[in-house]
């Protein structure tokens, strides 16, 4: 498997690095590239202004000239990427079997990683997110890869606490993602020998709210969401079932409530050291839930999460 790991020199992208190279050499024909990408979208409007600025003030006007700065943190990325080859190259016992190698872009920061991933052939993407709070940050780095990739996306928060992984939870709604995320969650808890939770929240405030518009009154409303429920239990029972689940330890639990308060306590209280989910679901109701839900998740939970498009 090919991983591609961005960078962008920071201390929080340097422990990704560390973790993700750890996770790779777990997998089959681990391979790992790390990418520092030179953000040099602002260079040249910001070489135009200075230059004003700086004639008028009576300085040279190629103080701030814009090839000099690529030079400069063409440079950076370059002692930065020898600082981290070092670095792993005194801890062998993280790396393994695993290829590392290194590699540097320059222009906007999404643009290039999802360029990188398509001349890799990278099969997943583990990247940092420092965004803090309820949802991922539209527009964000982690937001656009996110949305532009073909291949699944690991974002290890700010939050996200370095373990070994006993478990991996997996939230599915009705979704053809949901499939495919269980699909690669049996894939790593088959080469890691970790156990599944296959999880399916029913948003029972989203059923209360419509089935008030709808004008039910309250003994409605819980056999409405009773009925979810038994939904729910069966659709996990048809997902255990899969082929790719043969052999790999699989616990199945439904919950109700706010999908992403109930996905985040079950990380915290279920044990698990992993997400594995999928975006842009179409079940009933799952229009309103998975990207907001998912970006919640990535913001708050303090575990790595894999986004999985289906």
């Amino acid at each position: 498997m090919r991983i591609l790991v961005p960078s962008d020199g920071s201390e929080h992208s340097e422990h990704v690095i560390r973790h993700a190279i750890q996770f790779a050499r777990h997998l089959d024909n681990p391979e790992v590239r790390v990418l520092y990408v030179i953000d040099t979208t602002e260079l040249e409007e910001f070489g135009r202004v200075d230059a004003i600025v700086l004639e008028r003030e009576g300085y040279s006007s190629s103080l701030f000239d814009p090839e000099r700065i690529k030079k400069l943190l063409n440079r950076k990325a370059e002692a930065t990427l020898t600082y981290i080859k070092r670095e792993i190259e005194a801890t062998p016992q993280i790396v393994g079997a695993t290829k590392v190698e290194f590699s540097i872009r320059g222009g906007e920061p999404s643009e290039e990683i999802l360029r990188e991933s398509e001349s890799y052939n990278a099969d997943l993407i583990i990247m940092g997110s420092l965004r803090l709070g309820g949802r991922l940050a539209l527009g964000s780095t982690a937001d656009r890869v996110i949305r532009g990739a073909r291949i699944p996306v690991m974002v290890i928060g700010p939050r996200s606490e370095f373990c070994d992984i006993r478990k991996i939870l997996v939230p599915v709604d009705r979704s053809d993602s949901s499939w495919a995320a269980v699909r690669l969650a049996a894939y790593f808890a088959k080469r890691l020998d970790v156990s599944l939770r296959l999880l399916h929240v029913v948003n029972e405030p989203a059923i209360r709210y419509f089935s008030s518009l709808s004008g039910l009154g309250d003994d409605e409303k819980e056999k409405l969401i009773s009925e979810y429920v038994s939904a729910a239990e069966e659709y996990l029972k048809k997902l255990s079932s899969m082929d790719e689940l043969k052999d790999v330890r699989v616990e199945t639990m439904v919950a109700t409530g706010d999908p992403t308060k109930e996905i985040l306590r079950e990380v915290q209280e279920g044990g698990c050291q992993m997400v594995v989910m999928g975006t842009r679901g179409k079940g009933h109701l799952g229009r309103f839930l998975i990207g907001s839900v998912t970006g919640g998740v990535i913001s708050q939970a303090n575990r790595p999460v894999v986004v999985v498009k289906g």
